[in-house]
């Protein structure tokens, strides 16, 4: 097992905070909002419709196919750094059955898991760790109930460490 730079502690629980705040800041009906994004959508323009609604915004250019994203899944929100992506998404579903179907998905496509934590019956966290070409990939996946719907925010924060 190789040791984990405090620096990389520090950026992802920071990151997780983060995804905490923004999974609990739902949409508020801004009916400015909604046409800005109707209209960079395109009036015809399916995009995202098919993941589960019309409101959700894109996955960022490039994201990877090999990072578990459940049926009818909605993007929240999308934050690019360098060399990280940080997403918030709203997904159908229960926190359990979410944490073993991407665990299975992430085990099939080749990530090995790093960390499983439960936080009660409403909040887990996995993350994952992936050998490439260019360096290393980490994934973590956090999930929470969210209050007041049927839905489950699910927080998905991708890094690649680069080797030197």
């Amino acid at each position: 097992m190789s040791p984990v730079p405090t620096r990389a502690i520090r950026l992802s629980l920071a990151v997780l905070a983060a995804l905490a705040l923004l999974g609990g800041c739902q949409r508020a009906g801004n009916p400015i909002a909604a046409a800005i994004g109707h209209a960079a959508r395109g009036a015809g323009d399916a995009g995202p419709a098919a993941a589960g609604d019309r409101d959700s915004l894109p996955l960022p250019p490039g994201f990877p196919d090999d990072v578990f994203l459940p049926a009818g899944y909605r993007v929240n929100s999308v934050m690019s750094l360098p060399q990280a992506s940080v997403l918030s998404l709203s997904v159908p579903g229960d926190v359990d059955a979410l944490l073993a179907a991407a665990e299975a998905a992430m085990r099939e496509d080749g990530w090995t898991r790093t960390l499983s934590a439960r936080h009660s019956a409403d909040t887990a966290m996995l993350a994952f760790e992936k050998p490439g070409t260019a360096g290393t990939r980490n994934a973590t996946l956090s999930f929470s109930r969210n209050v007041g719907d049927e839905r489950v925010i699910l927080g998905v924060q991708l890094r690649e460490l680069r080797r030197q």
